[in-house]
């Protein structure tokens, strides 16, 4: 039986198809680990030993000749794990200064498309003690919520470890197979993506509304910002850290999320970078990624699940609890028009359209999109994780740069930690490293907003059911 191509989603292929030169679509991290570092050979060891679970971490990316066939994950057959996993060392005094600078020149430098699509860095001769690890996966290989579950296998809890396996490169499949089974999915594919499509406009009339409204807020006109940009695929990365249990509840006191904390957070330190710039704006878009990932998804189905909201943020609002409020109503609003899940299906359905046609409408749909930053924030693993018995303290991601744009913001949470990290264009965004700083004194407001005063309606409402709790 001839193999069956483990082919790249719609959404999965239009992260290769959008990237350019100055825009590396990788996504990153930087990792900080408490202990002696190990040695790069065992370090090599562990990783190779847990990539049974994960094969596409073995797999590189082929493009059928002639666009005849879809682009699919085949393996690498000349793999091997001391490509994808180095060691570097720091010359003395290695701060955090030094090793944000380090991350930037490593996450500025693009993966190579003829290898399976990640990278690891382990970094040692840092003065506070302990030691990190960057590293990189292209984001047609994973998103944020596969990225942890990747993770939680290469990095799992303190003391459990697995020996490597035996592992064989399979037989990929030939040119006429993978144009065969292209051409079977897009017969067969019709019916799931029409009922895709379906279920999107069970509502009739709103639900095509939603629809429309959705690609109406991500084209819609916005302001014109200095960072709506691209230069250079040279980096800076930069990091904040706010407890997340007190954001939490300082969100809550105003009827708002963690990520509706960040997202203030957000507003409040962009609007200051553009002021800094000579600008002055009511608001700016943020485009903030959803997970669209069921339950039933393992991470061996990396891959991308995501869809987006666009979400005007109010930099021109001074009082951080009027900007949580409006970010907690603006963002409600999106979701309640059901944007992630229209823009779930219409990726979906573009899987029908063939390599090129795919392509074209990524960019297209890329090229319209009016926004100034990107925000995401992922919820961490569950577990408290460990690599070779040494504990991992902490983890700050690097959301990749669309062409044109010029700063991302993403977020983790991990042991009653939100990890945030800033991601740069170097010559657009010098001032990444102030930027966090304003990011997490904006979190610190946040966590630290008084419960707003009651109305005088609310203070009847509340008494009456004083009231009735007193008489039952």
């Amino acid at each position: 039986m001839p193999p069956t191509p483990d082919r790249l989603s719609a959404l999965d292929a239009a992260f290769l198809d959008l990237e350019t030169d100055r825009a590396p679509l990788h996504v990153g991290w930087t990792m900080r680990f408490a202990g002696d570092a190990p040695a790069l050979a065992a370090l090599r060891r562990h990783v190779d030993g847990r990539l049974d679970a994960i094969p596409r971490f073995r797999r590189r990316v082929v493009r059928p000749a002639l666009g005849l066939g879809d682009p699919h994950w085949a393996d690498d057959r000349g793999f091997d794990i001391a490509r994808h996993v180095h060691a570097l060392r720091l010359g003395a005094p290695a701060g955090p200064a030094e090793l944000r600078e380090l991350a930037g020149v490593l996450l500025s430098t693009p993966l190579d498309d003829h290898r399976p699509l990640w990278r690891l860095y382990l970094v040692t001769g840092l003065s506070d003690g302990g030691f990190a690890i960057v590293g990189q996966a292209h984001h047609a290989l994973v998103d944020g919520m596969a990225a942890i579950e990747v993770a939680t296998m290469l990095f799992d809890e303190l003391g459990g470890a697995r020996g490597a396996g035996d592992w064989a490169p399979a037989r990929g499949p030939s040119a006429l197979q993978a144009l065969s089974h292209a051409a079977g999915r897009r017969i067969g594919g019709g019916a799931s993506a029409a009922q895709a499509l379906a279920r999107t406009a069970a509502g009739g009339a709103a639900a095509l509304r939603d629809a429309t409204s959705t690609l109406t807020t991500l084209t819609a006109a916005a302001p014109a910002t200095a960072l709506d940009h691209s230069v250079t695929r040279e980096r800076h990365v930069a990091y904040a850290v706010a407890s997340l249990d007190e954001l939490r509840t300082g969100a809550r006191r105003h009827g708002g999320t963690v990520n509706d904390g960040l997202l203030a957070a957000a507003t409040l330190a962009v609007g200051g970078a553009l002021r800094r710039r000579g600008e002055h704006h009511e608001h700016v878009r943020a485009l903030v990624p959803a997970s669209t990932r069921d339950a039933a998804e393992g991470a061996a189905e990396h891959g991308n699940r995501i869809s987006f909201l666009a979400v005007d943020l109010p930099v021109g609002e001074p009082d951080p609890a009027r900007v949580l409020q409006l970010v907690r109503a603006r963002t409600r609003a999106r979701k309640l028009a059901g944007d992630a899940g229209t823009g779930d299906a219409l990726l979906r359905a573009a899987d029908l359209l063939p390599a090129a046609g795919r392509g074209a409408v990524a960019r297209a749909a890329a090229a319209r999109a009016n926004f100034s930053v990107i925000v995401s924030n992922v919820p961490g693993p569950p577990v408290r994780l460990g690599l070779l018995g040494r504990e991992l303290l902490g983890v700050w991601p690097a959301v990749p740069l669309l062409e044109g744009h010029a700063l991302t913001i993403g977020a983790i949470s991990y042991r009653g930690r939100l990890c945030a990290g800033l991601y740069a264009d170097a010559v657009v965004v010098p001032d990444a490293a102030q930027i966090a700083r304003d990011l997490e004194h904006a979190l610190e407001l946040i966590r630290k907003l008084p419960a707003p005063s009651a109305t005088p309606w609310r203070e009847r409402a509340r008494t009456r059911r004083d009231r009735l709790r007193t008489a039952g």
